[in-house]
């Protein structure tokens, strides 16, 4: 038989559930009205039946990236500029998305911006590529994706949104903003898609929003709410994480339902980019660039072995993490193909970048010195968690040489990283960089349109323009990032894609046909 307590439990347990049921039901139409109470805020009808939407603003966005400047430590804070415009027609399905990014604190080279231009219309997706006059057909930007999620930030049509999921909204609690009482309602529990959203219980604005992206939590504060054509937006928004502010925009522009049909044609006179095809890099490969040169790798990490008659030079350590050990699988790779267990007695350190420097410790465990600039020498140290013993350190400011001549070391310095050693063999006249240029195309170049592409082309210019000041002929260019070996027609071809001053590409970009 049950006891009284046994009883009770059970009782007690069937009302809450019955609770929690009620509840869950009671929430789903009390979302349900605060959302309505939302949309009548923003416009009502005008806003459901919103016709088209043109968005201009400008960001100022914060990062967190590789420093120039060893003496800066590991990593910095970058500041970039973004100025926006996007348009949507929702009668035709025609969306536009606009974007110049100016660098204003990093380790950028030149004040040319990164521009990004997409565009969907007539059922056809498109890229505008300003920097080269190009226009490239793409089936993978669509009216969903073409502005990139932009509009999911505007908060006039995250509430437009809203209303269309309203069968999937629940109040979840109420939070206090600046002093005034919030509305919290969770939409998409539980799912990929689920968003918070904070409507303001007097005004009934959108205050905040959270969402996940790219496995943080975002949160975005709407502030200074507009009215216009009958219509709310709000002038200023704030997006950041637990870690840190992610960007700021305070001079938000927005009309409603006047569309200017010429931003959704393509440019005139532009031409269709050529189709080009990328190195397969799947698999370590080794390829012998000249007697006793090795050049072995996979993917973005490749090493340089020069055999100087006893021992090997290595170059080129790069790896994902410490774990990778691609330095250690292209050394197994040179060992197989050429049968030689001559050691590795020396490798160049050629800048200051963790990325650069995963490998090292297997290097050291082989028994090399490091080639090293004295001013990386601290940050080298720092990351390996050692101090370095005299026999395992060679050091080469601004030139050097090795194996009596047979390798030669020069500093090029550039704002990426501020000392860089790079490799130049006199013989074969063969010169290895790291992080200054390179190609992952069988025959093309990335256009100087995007973001690092426009500081790689800058910093081609001042490698060939430091090695014409010392005289040196460069007949193969090598890049420990790239499989693609360039050769003298190809350097000469890529330092003819200049980049294009800021004034320039700005008036590509936002003036319309």
């Amino acid at each position: 038989m049950w006891n009284k307590n046994r009883l009770s439990m059970c009782y007690w347990t069937a009302g809450f559930l019955l609770v929690l049921a009620s509840t869950a039901t009671w929430a789903g139409p009390q979302a349900q009205q605060i959302i309505n109470r939302a949309v009548s805020a923003y416009g009502g009808a005008k806003l459901t039946e919103l016709n088209s939407i043109t968005v201009r603003d400008k960001q100022l966005h914060f990062s967190q990236w590789q420093s120039a400047h060893a003496r800066q430590g590991e990593m910095v804070s970058y500041l970039n500029e973004q100025q926006l415009e996007l348009a949507i027609d929702f009668s035709n399905q025609r969306k536009v998305f606009k974007r110049a990014t100016t660098y204003l604190v990093g380790s950028h080279g030149s004040n040319s911006p990164s521009i990004l231009h997409r565009l969907y219309s007539d059922g056809k997706g498109y890229g505008v590529d300003h920097a080269l006059a190009q226009t490239i057909a793409s089936q993978r930007v669509t009216f969903a994706n073409a502005d990139l999620g932009q509009s999911q930030l505007v908060d006039t049509l995250i509430v437009k949104q809203l209303n269309d999921d309203k069968a999937e909204s629940l109040w979840s609690d109420i939070a206090f903003i600046q002093g005034q009482a919030h509305d919290v309602l969770t939409v998409f529990a539980g799912t990929k898609q689920e968003y918070v959203v904070y409507i303001n219980r007097q005004t009934g604005y959108l205050t905040r929003m959270l969402k996940k992206q790219g496995g943080q939590l975002i949160s975005y504060d709407f502030l200074n709410h507009q009215q216009s054509q009958g219509l709310v937006w709000a002038k200023q928004l704030f997006a950041g994480t637990e870690k840190g502010p992610l960007f700021y925009s305070s001079a938000k522009e927005v009309t409603f339902n006047v569309t200017d049909n010429t931003l959704f044609l393509l440019p005139e006179h532009y031409k269709p980019r050529p189709i080009v095809s990328p190195v397969d890099v799947s698999k370590r490969t080794i390829r012998e660039l000249a007697s006793g040169v090795y050049y072995v790798g996979q993917d973005w990490s490749y090493s340089l072995f020069i055999d100087v008659g006893d021992y090997f030079i290595s170059a080129g350590a790069w790896q994902m993490d410490q774990q990778s050990q691609d330095w250690l699988s292209n050394v197994a790779l040179l060992r197989q193909t050429t049968g030689s267990t001559k050691p590795i007695k020396q490798h160049v350190i050629s800048h200051h970048h963790s990325d650069h420097l995963m490998g090292v410790k297997d290097v050291l465990a082989q028994g090399a010195a490091l080639i090293v600039h004295p001013n990386d020498l601290a940050a080298v140290q720092a990351h390996l968690y050692i101090t370095l013993k005299a026999e395992q350190l060679i050091k080469v400011s601004k030139q050097g040489q090795l194996a009596d001549g047979k390798v030669l070391l020069f500093d090029v310095p550039n704002s990426h990283a501020n000392h860089n050693l790079v490799i130049y063999l006199p013989e074969h006249k063969l010169l290895f960089t790291e992080d200054m240029f390179g190609s992952s195309f069988k025959k093309a170049f990335n256009s100087p349109s995007n973001w690092p592409d426009i500081d790689a082309y800058h910093r081609l210019a001042v490698l060939m323009d430091k090695m014409a000041e010392l005289g040196i002929e460069v007949e193969q260019l090598v890049s420990s990032h790239h499989y693609r070996v360039l050769n003298t027609a190809d350097i000469e071809q890529a330092k003819g894609l200049k980049l294009q001053s800021k004034k320039l590409l700005f008036k590509r970009l936002f003036t319309t046909n």
